[in-house]
């Protein structure tokens, strides 16, 4: 229990603040939308399959968290017994997960749609054993039989979803889960959650803003959460043209761009490492260097996510020309010099875990501010024209700013 009280101090606060505010947020959140009379018809596997999923996935993502290394450095050094720190880890990333990330999404579920006592417990229920099932994932991520094991262990919780109706069976499924998942984290070994800090890559100044570029990509492929969205979107470049087309004589490609400028990891590679924030800051000279290869940074990742979107629009709707590659490159470098200047002026600070971070309401900025360019392109043939004048004035812009920090 100490352990416990511990982390979760860590988490939410000396007095739980955090908690109380994310159980208020979804109180109000529910009575808001329910009040407003939104109705929407949903399937309850829909609703136990995002419960599920969206836990398993937040779950993973805390664990693989780089804060746990300052977090669990204390408490390592400290005399513990395996199974108390195991399941005291987790049980406490579970709590954060489900307060802070699920009850908000079930809230507004449970809003918009009538559902029976035995449903609703159902879903918390495969909550649960999202978060267990994905610490236990965790803790055979090292050995040779993870895939194997992952797949079927994975099928097994999410086939039935889709194939039982029977809500008493997908109950007894969870809970079987979740019992397979106490007997592995009764075996494991408590020094799989620890990651020791590793010493930070110091900044040096150099002539070229090559060093900054490598530096951010070897950070990038170091953090396979970070990797992973990058590939996600990859996938997504490829799938969009498949539904995507021509509607009332709109060119919507320009909003597939949009769409995929939401590449959260990338433009929060200042606010998610806080040294090499006060490397930059603070020695000399390093401001111009920094902000210009990291636009160059988040520029190039965008054009090789874009680069897939428009071979598969060629592949699929043919018709692609210098015009739509223009479209890209604007979209693209519009994104990385925006991600940039809000990084560096407008830093996200105060996070517990690297969560906060990916879903801050700053990521949507971005985004929204490029679906209103993607639409003036998308109807307005000389939108892009304009919109290439915008962004090269940002970026001398930028370069003027950069020049004078």
């Amino acid at each position: 229990m100490r352990i416990l009280q511990a982390l979760g101090e860590q988490l939410f606060g000396a007095k739980y603040e955090r908690a109380v505010k994310s159980l208020t947020v979804c109180v109000i959140l529910f009575l808001a939308v329910h009040t407003a009379g939104i109705e929407i018809e949903i399937a309850p596997s829909v609703l136990l399959l995002t419960a599920t999923a969206f836990s398993t996935g937040i779950m993973w993502q805390t664990l693989h968290s780089s804060e746990n290394a300052d977090r669990m450095t204390g408490l390592f050094m400290l005399p513990f017994r395996n199974r108390e720190m195991t399941f005291s880890l987790v049980l406490a990333f579970t709590g954060y997960t489900l307060l802070t990330r699920t009850f908000p999404v079930l809230a507004l579920f449970f809003a918009v749609q009538e559902w029976s006592a035995p449903q609703i417990a159902v879903s918390l229920l495969c909550a649960c054993n999202g978060c267990f099932s994905a610490a236990a994932w965790y803790t055979m991520t090292k050995g040779k039989m993870f895939l194997p094991v992952f797949i079927l262990w994975g099928g097994a919780i999410f086939a039935p979803i889709f194939l039982v109706r029977e809500t008493v069976i997908i109950c007894f499924i969870a809970f079987t889960g979740m019992l397979l998942s106490f007997l592995r984290l009764m075996k494991a070994d408590a020094y799989v959650f620890y990651h020791p800090v590793s010493a930070k890559l110091l900044i040096k100044r150099t002539k070229g803003t090559g060093s900054i570029f490598f530096y951010l990509l070897r950070y990038l492929i170091t953090n396979k959460n970070y990797l992973m969205n990058t590939a996600g979107l990859c996938v997504l470049a490829g799938a969009m043209p498949l539904v995507t087309g021509q509607f009332e004589g709109v060119n919507v490609m320009p909003l597939g761009f949009a769409v995929l400028t939401v590449n959260t990891p990338i433009c929060i590679l200042l606010s998610c490492d806080p040294g090499l924030e006060q490397a930059v800051r603070t020695l000399p000279g390093q401001a111009k260097r920094f902000c210009t290869g990291y636009c160059f940074f988040i520029f190039s990742v965008n054009m090789a996510v874009n680069s897939v979107y428009l071979i598969s629009w060629q592949i699929r709707h043919g018709g692609v020309n210098c015009t739509e590659i223009i479209t890209g490159l604007v979209i693209a470098l519009q994104s990385a010099v925006l991600s940039v200047l809000l990084e560096w002026f407008c830093p996200v600070r105060n996070w517990k875990m690297e969560n906060d971070l990916w879903h801050h309401p700053r990521k949507y900025f971005v985004p929204l501010m490029m679906f209103l360019m993607a639409g003036l392109i998308g109807m307005w043939s000389a939108g892009i024209w304009v919109s290439l004048c915008v962004v090269i004035a940002e970026v001398l812009s930028l370069s003027l700013v950069v020049r004078r920090i």
